[in-house]
């Protein structure tokens, strides 16, 4: 073997090792160049997330999930991941982590909100976690009450179909409409009273009638302040023993028929 064929070889093998670890780096979202602070949270379930996910601050990228293993002695999911030094030295130690969902497919990714303190997270550091307050997660922890929105769905869904399929909707649209149009003739007519000042007029007369009722003017107005008629109509139906008597004549009339 010559030394050109053993130069060949070595440069087959380095370039076959270089593209080993570059395969490798790329798959890992890891850099050998890059700095990175290593963090962790515990989740009650890390269902959707996988290793080499998306981890986002404040809705950019800052670096990927490591690892996800169950603790035996927290019985929690541990999920660890990297953050690129730079973005690292921007989140603050009282920053919360959630899972979201991201897109209508659902993958999950981990999203960690900015905090306010002023110390910054450092290397090894657990943080704190959160479920995800995103519209897709708030329907995943809710499991069979969110259903309830589902059905109401599906039941908009059937009386929508059964208007459409039974030609009932025209008819419906025209109802409505007629019902506008009542309204806003009704409107028209009260804005044209208020106008006319004849709504003042007929409020003013009822006032004057209630006011002659009150006094105790008319025959109404006798009849509802005549104390004396009260307490006739009240001998004549009764209480006590006159209304026993009155119920013992009924009972033996029924009786006797």
């Amino acid at each position: 073997m010559n030394q050109k064929q053993v130069k060949v070889g070595l440069f087959i093998i380095i370039g076959v090792i270089i593209t080993a670890v570059s395969i490798f780096l790329m798959g890992s979202n890891k850099s050998f160049f890059q700095k990175t602070v290593n963090l962790y949270s515990y989740f009650d379930s890390a269902q959707g997330l996988n290793k080499g996910g998306v981890v986002s601050f404040a809705g950019v990228k800052v670096g990927n999930i490591d690892a996800i293993e169950y603790d035996d002695v927290k019985d929690l999911v541990k999920v660890s991941f990297i953050i690129e030094e730079d973005y690292a030295a921007k989140i603050k130690s009282d920053s919360v982590v959630e899972i979201r969902t991201q897109g209508a497919l659902g993958d999950k990714y981990i999203y960690i909100t900015p905090g306010k303190s002023e110390a910054k997270v450092s290397d090894g550091m657990e943080m704190k976690s959160e479920y995800g307050n995103d519209f897709l997660s708030v329907l995943s922890k809710r499991g069979s009450e969110s259903e309830k929105i589902f059905d109401a769905i599906t039941d908009f869904q059937k009386l929508a179909r059964s208007l459409t399929e039974n030609n009932k909707l025209p008819s419906l649209i025209s109802k409505m409409d007629q019902a506008a149009g009542n309204l806003n003739e009704a409107s028209a007519e009260i804005k044209k009273a208020l106008a006319q000042g004849r709504l003042d007029k007929t409020l003013t007369k009822v006032d004057r009638i209630v006011e002659k009722i009150d006094n105790g003017q008319g025959t109404l107005g006798a009849l509802i302040n005549d104390r004396s008629l009260h307490d006739r109509l009240k001998g004549i139906l009764g209480a006590g023993q006159k209304q026993q008597q009155v119920k013992s004549i009924l009972k033996s009339s029924v009786e006797d028929e």
